[in-house]
């Protein structure tokens, strides 16, 4: 496993996307940087850009091959990824599915090739290395999000909504999150304090004429609340005046915390779309990752969903956890669709070392992630689920991606909105980042990350919403 990574002067300019792409090849581990000196022992890769004449020489397990060019059309950044590349393969690494793309937002940056560049696909293909499967997958998502987007103007905003507590954490994630005893007594304080944030947020949409678009109450799990508390929540909310919006969604996510009561707040509130997300359908891979509900609590959950009134549920599934096998999957998934959710968005296991699940099962996890994620995609795709949004994380099992499939005129638009940066969604909670979006860029304000200091630094963290009332004053012409 490469360990080391060394740069001449010039090539130190590209450090970092090849440091992001060099990742993608293995599982997270350290990395060392070393600049202006010859490479020693093994396991390393050494980059060298000198007029024009790029090298890139890789060492892994006691072989060592080397790519060169002595001219290019592209940027260097861009070769010297593309030789990184063929050295990998050369030593025995499979192709990666999304070429020399590392980012967040693949799919933006294929929209944007399109709209830019003559011979896109050729672009996308032999330059950018994209595997004709990823680029179907991609030009899907396009066709199906454009009515959407065409649909956005600047004065449009969302609103997103923190509710960052869990009943357990999962041994997968790294999300802020607070569970157990003592992260759950700061509930009630939270509360009452994002409450007064929402207050701020109403007075900028009536002082800068904003139509509030979408609303999403996001986790976490929201479903921690009392219904009494998701009833003064949405009450809230109703001073932004959201009797119009296009789309209200909540994440009841965890079905242990699913009860008739909160889910009858949060339909008679005008919550239209809601998530349960089992994540598997097999209570061994449930009981591994140390989700405490069974496949029956899920079940039951969509029942009592249904009961009350709710036509458009989204589930999460993930391919990769630990013992679970590509049979088991696909199973899992079949399963799943029995239940005819709306939406099922199809998650590939992140590699997170800060995870408990990394720690726990090392090199075991992550295991037939791409068998699996094709299999999603044929069956999905068989039973009328279409794919309208996609994005990847860092250390993603296989350089894969996370996709999200709807029946038709089920989409979020808000889904597609906080994916493709293409509106500005004010967030409350902590943890939360507003995106600001001037029609090309897009500025961030961030709350602070975990509960505590949310409750014990509110008033100093609300003094950036200054940037936000900036942005509306200067920087913003609305539609």
């Amino acid at each position: 496993m490469i360990n080391s990574l060394y740069f001449d002067s010039t090539a130190y300019d590209y450090a970092y996307e090849l440091e992001r792409l060099i990742r993608n090849f293995s599982l997270p581990h350290k990395l060392d940087f070393y600049t202006g000196k010859a490479p020693s022992g093994t396991d390393y890769a050494y980059f060298t850009a000198d007029g024009g004449r790029l090298s890139v020489t890789v060492s892994d397990s006691g072989k060592a091959v080397t790519a060169r060019t002595n001219s290019y059309t592209d940027d260097a950044e861009t070769q010297l990824c593309r030789l990184l590349c063929r050295c990998m393969e050369k030593l025995g690494h499979a192709p990666l599915p999304w070429g020399i793309l590392t980012g967040v937002r693949p799919v933006k940056y294929i929209r944007n090739i399109y709209e830019t560049r003559d011979n896109a696909d050729d672009y996308i293909h032999g330059t950018l290395l994209v595997s004709d499967k990823k680029l179907k997958l991609a030009n899907d998502v396009i066709r199906l999000q454009k009515p959407i987007l065409d649909t956005l103007t600047l004065n449009r905003i969302s609103l997103y909504i923190s509710i960052p507590f869990c009943p357990s954490r999962c041994s997968y994630c790294s999300f802020v999150s607070a569970s157990g005893e003592g992260a759950l007594k700061l509930v009630d304080d939270y509360f009452e304090l994002l409450l007064k944030e929402l207050e701020i947020y109403e007075d900028i949409v009536r002082r800068y004429s904003l139509t509030v678009d979408t609303v999403y109450i996001g986790g976490g799990t929201p479903t921690m609340l009392s219904a009494s508390q998701l009833d003064r929540l949405i009450d809230k909310l109703g001073k932004l005046d959201i009797a119009n919006i296009r789309e209200f969604t909540a994440e009841a996510g965890r079905p242990d915390t699913i009860t008739e009561d909160k889910l009858r707040a949060l339909k008679n509130g005008g919550v239209r779309r809601i998530s349960i997300n089992p994540q598997s359908m097999n209570d061994g891979v449930l009981a591994a990752v140390g989700r405490r509900h069974t496949v029956k609590q899920v079940c039951e959950a969509f029942d009592v969903a249904r009961k009350v009134g709710f036509d458009c549920i989204n589930s999460d599934i993930i391919a990769g956890l630990p013992t679970e096998t590509e049979s088991s999957f696909e199973g899992s998934l079949e399963r799943l669709c029995e239940l005819a959710p709306e939406n099922i968005t199809v998650h590939t296991l992140s590699l997170k070392r800060s995870s408990a699940l990394f720690r726990q099962f090392g090199d075991d996890i992550g295991k037939g992630a791409k068998h699996m994620t094709d299999t999603a995609y044929d069956v999905l795709s068989e039973k009328g689920y279409l794919p309208y949004y996609l994005y990847r994380q860092k250390n993603i099992a296989d350089n894969l991606e996370n996709v999200g499939y709807c029946k038709e005129g089920t989409e979020s638009i808000y889904n597609i909105c906080i994916m493709e940066d293409v509106q500005t969604i004010l967030a409350a909670g902590c943890g939360a980042s507003t995106k600001l979006y001037d029609g090309n860029n897009v500025s961030r304000v961030i709350n602070y990350k975990y509960p505590y200091e949310y409750i014990s630094r509110f008033e100093l963290m609300n003094e950036r919403k200054r940037d936000i009332e900036n942005f509306f004053e200067s920087k913003l012409t609305l539609a």
